[in-house]
This record gives C-alpha cells, sequence and structure tokens, in this order.
C-alpha cells in the first residue's frame, strides 16, 4: 500500500468518526430538549445535564485520540 493509499484510508477513518460525533450530539442535543420540555424536575435535568457532559467529554477524548493518532501516523508516512 503506497502512502497515499494510507493516507486516503485514514482521512476516511475521519470522516466517518466525525459523523458518528456529529450524529451521537444531535441526539444528545433531541433528547436534552424534549427531557427539558418534559419535566420540570429539577433533579432530572441535572441528571440529564451530568449524563450529556459526560457524553461529549467522551466524544471530545475520542475525537483527540484520534486526530493525534492521524498526525502521528501522518508523521510516520
Amino acid at each position: 500500500m503506497e502512502s497515499e493509499d494510507g493516507r486516503v484510508i485514514l482521512f476516511v477513518v475521519i470522516a466517518i468518526t466525525l459523523f458518528i460525533a456529529g450524529r451521537r450530539y444531535q441526539t444528545l442535543v433531541t433528547t436534552r430538549k424534549a427531557w427539558r420540555d418534559a419535566t420540570r424536575s429539577v433533579i432530572t435535568r441535572k441528571q440529564v445535564a451530568a449524563d450529556a457532559t459526560r457524553s461529549m467529554l467522551w466524544v471530545a477524548v475520542i475525537t483527540g485520540f484520534i486526530l493525534w493518532l492521524v498526525a502521528n501516523l501522518n508523521r510516520m508516512m
């Protein structure tokens, strides 16, 4: 496999990762809005906000790891 093929595969993996992260974020926002509209309980809101924050932090960590991996693999090619 030539280095150009490796880069193409790498960018496809990045695109798929960002698409999945975007879909998770979209679902997160929709769910958050539905919960906010459906309930007025402070405890429920705090739990949903904590779950949303935790989910977005995991997405950020995974995306950061993918970008770090791309930077290191791109340097090696």
